[in-house]
């Protein structure tokens, strides 16, 4: 077992978990494992994120159907990956905590995983930084930006940086990576309104398997001396 040595991590053994993991690694085993010690080291390091993980734990219907920060589509990008937007220079803190907009962003992220589809080709976020201001560095602080990049990490398969492309106002540039029928009307795109119903209907089906994956994780050294 390659979890030997790692007394403090109490991970899922099934098998659509491992799958997950080792489709996105092309079933190398150690870097499959590799993935989960980060996926779970991430989490036990950011508890303000990933804390009671799940659509009980965010503030949904405000965040995202009367502001619309965050969606997913139910089409994918012409390389079959899943697409997630997120409006980061549309956000204010009176819709919600930052937190809460990174919690809901993750929340998606794990959403579109559980896909097997895109456990092997991935997903993609389309950032929209319209509007962005001075005002916005108040919140988007450079430690904020490095708790985002560990969380992206996660799930990235290579170096993160490497994938990254900033395209200003050219969205032809955007469209020919990201389709505009890829993009839902709201974010800006051509594909019919977003269905919020749908997606929460979907979240509420996976409440178990995210009750399930935050009851996992480091134990603390007093905890394994407990559980022993």
């Amino acid at each position: 077992m390659l979890q030997t040595g790692e007394t403090l991590l109490e991970c899922p053994k099934d098998d659509a978990f491992l799958l997950k993991f080792l489709r996105g690694r092309k079933f190398d085993v150690h870097r499959a494992f590799k993935n989960v010690k980060k996926y779970f080291e991430v989490r036990r390091d950011n508890p303000e994120m990933f804390g009671a993980l799940g659509l009980h734990g965010v503030p949904f219907d405000v965040a995202c159907r009367v502001h619309r920060l965050v969606a997913v589509s139910r089409k994918t990008d012409p390389e079959g990956r899943g697409v997630i937007m997120c409006k980061t220079g549309g956000w204010r803190p009176d819709m919600c905590s930052l937190n809460d907009f990174f919690r809901i962003a993750i929340l998606y992220a794990e959403h579109l995983i559980l896909r097997e589809e895109f456990q092997m080709k991935g997903i993609v976020a389309v950032l929209d930084l319209n509007h962005l201001s001075p005002y916005h560095l108040i919140h988007y602080t450079p430690s904020v930006i490095r708790t985002f990049i560990s969380l992206v990490q996660v799930s990235a398969k290579s170096q993160i940086w490497s994938k990254i492309r900033f395209f200003g106002y050219n969205l032809e540039e955007l469209h020919k990576l990201v389709p505009e029928d890829v993009i839902p009307e709201e974010h800006g795109g051509t594909l019919e309104s977003y269905d919020y119903d749908l997606v929460k209907e979907e979240l509420i089906a996976e409440d178990s398997y995210f009750q399930k994956i935050n009851s996992y994780g480091y134990r603390t050294a007093t905890e394994e001396s407990t559980h022993l």
